[in-house]
């Protein structure tokens, strides 16, 4: 058990100091308010997308069961988001606060941390049969949470909508796994091109994270309320889970792929999140303490929910 506990929080860790180290870079002011944006910019336009290409183009298809188990994952997660949302109304919460509240309950860090952790504690094979939850949540709940922060900034439900497709991470997560299907493979050369940036994508996206956390308020912003940030925590880390184990269990899906999944709904708010609200100016700055306050209880919570569903060895 300590084993598993230590291998966990190793693998957070490396997290928190790239985090750190852009906090580190704001506060020193060796990066501005300025810079930070173009290092979003660069993982909104570039790191991210590339990674969603590269990988969910090697996907494949999935076969009937573990279709019914994504589907249920997916509505599932979209659940949750609706619930947070409807839930900041009578709450008194502000459009912004509701649409980043419920993108942070239901974009997770499935593809850079849990399906990492999944692979060391359920097994390589467990981790190939959830590898599609990381298309589901950068295909169906980025794409919820781009039409929330579209509605939130003004914009008609169409138009949020279509925008939402529109968006670089959520198209690039659609051509990956389009490809996927399909069994398409793009030229070396450009495979290569994509997997350098790839590479790239989570660790600017959270030194970015990290200088943004840092920067102090100013031209007349305040300190995001706590309340939204709590209730998307909970609902991610904790209502999110129970719900895809309960959810899942119910369908034909195999058990390895149930407890899998479990494990990546678990995952802490996505550095995406940050970035995609940055990018519309809708609750970044709670946005960014979102992912900062799940990240750091996902220590605890992700290495408990492993201990409970690692399977006896046979």
């Amino acid at each position: 058990m300590l084993a598993l506990v230590i291998d966990v929080l190793g693998r957070v860790w490396p997290f928190f100091l790239l985090v750190g180290a852009g906090l580190a870079l704001s506060r020193l002011r060796l990066l501005d308010a300025a810079q930070t944006r173009g290092l979003s910019a660069y993982v909104y336009w570039v790191g991210f997308p590339a990674l969603l290409i590269h990988s969910l183009s090697r996907l494949g298809r999935p076969e009937p069961a573990l279709l019914l188990g994504l589907l249920t994952y997916a509505l599932i997660g979209l659940a949750v988001m609706a619930a947070v949302v409807a839930a900041g109304r009578p709450l008194g919460w502000s459009k912004a606060e509701r649409a980043g509240a419920g993108m942070a309950a239901g974009v997770g860090n499935s593809a850079f941390l849990a399906l990492p952790i999944t692979a060391a504690v359920l097994g390589a094979e467990t981790a190939r049969l959830v590898a599609g939850v990381v298309a589901a949540d950068f295909v169906v709940m980025a794409a919820a949470g781009v039409g929330l922060l579209g509605w939130a900034a003004g914009r008609s439900v169409g138009r949020s909508i279509s925008q939402a497709f529109r968006n670089p991470v959520v198209a690039a997560a659609l051509a990956g796994l389009a490809m996927g299907l399909l069994d398409l493979a793009l030229p070396e050369p450009l495979d290569r091109a994509l997997g350098m940036a790839a590479a790239s994508g989570s660790p600017v996206g959270l030194v970015a994270l990290g200088a943004a956390l840092g920067l102090r308020e100013t031209e007349g912003e305040t300190a995001p309320a706590l309340a939204p940030i709590l209730l998307a925590a909970l609902a991610k880390l904790i209502v999110f889970p129970l719900l895809v184990w309960i959810g899942v269990g119910l369908t034909p899906a195999p058990a390895a792929f149930r407890a899998g999944a479990t494990l990546l709904a678990a995952a802490p708010t996505a550095v995406n999140v940050f970035i995609q609200t940055r990018a519309y100016g809708v609750w970044p700055r709670g946005a960014a303490r979102a992912v900062a306050v799940t990240t750091a209880a996902a220590a605890v919570t992700l290495a408990a929910i492993a201990l409970l569903l690692r399977q006896p060895p046979v």
